[in-house]
């Protein structure tokens, strides 16, 4: 009976690895707790780009970063910031050690955590990017989801602030060339912290795993100063 009983709880604990692995693999907050607010006052993006988060993300409240087998820093800064301009946070998360591909959940222990969920899927925008939040202003730019059934994305969503201009995503470094998108302006509810999608097929993506891109922004036919950015593209290999 005693040595069925140790076959049994050594069965047990074979099966409970896959699950420890599992937690272990997510991205560590960097501090005490959130830098986060929610308030009744908007807060306008002072960022033309608010976020870039994959085609397929759903509201949730738990969010996470696609790996990348180019990542360069073991810190990870993360913005987010509502298209209604009242849910804001910066926070620096270490990466974790061997999460070359899939998705790594963020440690995002939020006390707004019923409003975040009650955000649609396309109304928090959330830009993961290489760095300290206190020492690098910006960097290349990890693609960001929302929810926990995670997909392999065939589009990105690049979430802008428009100032109030027509929009366009300039592919710069495809295969084929330099590609342009026009990007699409939300008319509905609130817009103050961004105003616009810009979605990007990744299917023509270079294989360096880096995708540059140019938002150009027109506005009574004056150009604006454009910004560009590195994105990561997403790795093969959702776990």
């Amino acid at each position: 009976m005693a040595v069925r009983f140790g076959l049994l709880l050594m069965a047990a604990l074979v099966s409970l690895p896959s699950l420890s692995s599992a937690q272990d693999v997510v991205a560590r907050l960097k501090g005490e707790g959130l830098e986060e607010r929610f308030t009744e006052e908007a807060s306008v993006s002072g960022r033309v780009v608010a976020g870039v988060l994959a085609g397929s993300a759903t509201a949730s409240d738990a969010l996470a970063l696609y790996a990348s087998a180019t990542r360069a820093s073991d810190d990870i800064c993360v913005r987010v910031i509502s298209r209604d301009g009242l849910y804001w946070s910066e926070n620096t998360f270490t990466w974790p050690d061997g999460a070359d591909s899939g998705v790594v959940p963020l440690e995002y222990q939020s006390r707004y955590r019923e409003q975040l969920a009650g955000y649609d899927a396309k109304d928090l925008a959330i830009l993961g990017y290489e760095g300290d939040c206190r020492q690098v202003p910006d960097g290349p730019v990890l693609v960001a989801a929302r929810g926990t059934d995670w997909q392999q994305p065939a589009t990105l969503d690049i979430l802008v602030n428009s100032g109030r201009s027509d929009t366009f995503a300039v592919l710069t470094n495809l295969a084929g060339g330099p590609k342009t998108l026009a990007c699409q302006t939300i008319t509905s509810g609130r817009r103050t912290g961004y105003d616009t999608v810009c979605t990007v097929p990744l299917a023509e993506a270079p294989d360096n795993g880096l995708l540059e891109v140019r938002i150009m922004r027109r506005r009574f036919d004056r150009m604006m100063p454009a910004t560009s950015l590195v994105v990561h593209t997403p790795v093969n290999g959702i776990r």
